[in-house]
């Protein structure tokens, strides 16, 4: 039977999604601190944090496949108990485990998010769709506002026993929450395919030069995302400049208002909208410089988080709107979870290779080579026409 997007059974959905990322808020901001109080490297840290997003990178493509054949239901039950071991391996082993449980996580998370977007859409009636699936990715953000400030109230190099608490508690819970939750059971015969099929796909895709040139843009700007939640607790930490739960407030706080109050600003005609996608990377320019320029600015960084968090809200979901259009019909099912694997595999770079860049020179120098990540982006947006058409 269908439900509305406020009945309890969808509240009790919601809960276990906030729940889940929860865990992740915190963890994102503890294991850089303690990965660099342990003794490891800038280089070290970007690796074992951008093993989240590649594993969630790889897998991605075939989650909805393995959902659709064992069920939302199924895959749901056995993926919050990878979640829950993942959780009670750090809380066992402590740092030893800092690699093991982001691989762990980023196999979790790609079959998580697949399998709420898949049990929300099911559950609900069709004119409820898409507040359904607002309030679930509203779920999914608000982590952010508070999971970073929580993390660092109770960071302590010389007493771990309250993050050990609350990681344990977090472990659990979601398995409580499944009890009950109206995820569907049923199974779908139909939507598979073959890597062969997929590379074959992606290369009739690539000769579509808009569908490549918004996937490159869409990489870069996860790169420099995924920079800036890696290092930025780790470099206000280390400098003594910022307050790093301060900084991730405001940011996860512009991210929140502006989905919702720009959210009619998004382009939704299949048109390709060089001048609006350049004014989004102009916002993260201007935040990447500031945050180099951090030593020289003190409390001025936080008009920082502003420009970040407005880039953060409005470059996925024009891009992957743009996507949903551009994308041939009859490779749908197959590219388009590999066109939004790029983010995660950009996402991931972020934290892989920007942590060398640290490591050889400083947090600043990374800073403004973002900035230059940025420009470069809008040089690959302006050098397309404005009147790029829909093909497939």
């Amino acid at each position: 039977m269908k439900t509305g997007p406020l009945s309890r059974e969808m509240l009790q959905m919601y809960a276990l999604a906030l729940l889940f990322f929860t865990a992740n808020s915190v963890l994102t901001v503890i294991f850089p601190l303690q990965a660099a109080e342990h003794g490891l490297r800038e280089g070290e840290i970007g690796i074992m944090m951008g093993l989240y997003m590649l594993f969630c990178m790889i897998l991605r493509p075939w989650a909805g496949q393995m959902i659709a054949k064992y069920s939302v239901l199924t895959i749901m039950k056995w993926l919050l108990a990878g979640h829950a071991l993942a959780l009670l391996i750090y809380v066992w082993l402590g740092v030893e485990s800092l690699y093991i449980v982001r691989a762990l996580q980023g196999i979790v998370t790609a079959f998580f998010s697949m399998c709420m977007q898949i049990g929300v859409a099911d559950i609900l009636r069709e004119e409820d769709r898409g507040q359904g699936l607002s309030m679930y990715s509203l779920s999914s953000v608000l982590p952010s506002l508070y999971g970073p400030a929580l993390a660092l109230l109770l960071w302590n190099p010389y007493d771990y026993s309250y993050i050990l608490l609350l990681i344990g508690v977090l472990a659990v819970l979601p398995l409580f929450l499944l009890y009950g939750a109206p995820l569907p059971a049923t199974t779908v015969d139909k939507g598979t395919f073959t890597f062969r099929e997929m590379i074959a796909a992606f290369m009739v895709a690539c000769r579509q030069r808009s569908l490549l040139v918004s996937v490159i843009v869409m990489l870069i700007g996860a790169c420099i995302f995924g920079a800036i939640s890696t290092f930025l607790p780790l470099y206000m930490v280390t400098t003594g400049d910022g307050n790093a739960a301060l900084y991730l407030f405001v940011q996860a706080l512009v991210v929140v208002l502006s989905r919702f109050l720009l959210r009619r600003s998004i382009p939704s005609d299949g048109k390709w909208y060089p001048t609006f996608m350049s004014l989004v990377f102009m916002s993260l320019i201007i935040g990447t410089i500031l945050l180099g320029l951090l030593p020289l600015i003190g409390g001025f960084i936080y008009v920082s988080a502003i420009f970040n968090g407005l880039a953060t809200a409005l470059l996925y979901p024009t891009i992957v709107t743009y996507l949903s259009f551009a994308i041939p019909k009859e490779s749908k099912h197959i590219l388009l979870g590999i066109f939004l694997a790029s983010y995660d595999l950009g996402f991931a770079l972020g934290g892989l290779v920007m942590g060398f860049v640290i490591q050889s020179s400083s947090f600043s120098s990374m800073f403004f080579i973002c900035s230059m990540m940025g420009l470069i982006a809008i040089v690959f947006i302006q050098k397309e026409n404005d009147d790029w058409k829909l093909s497939g």
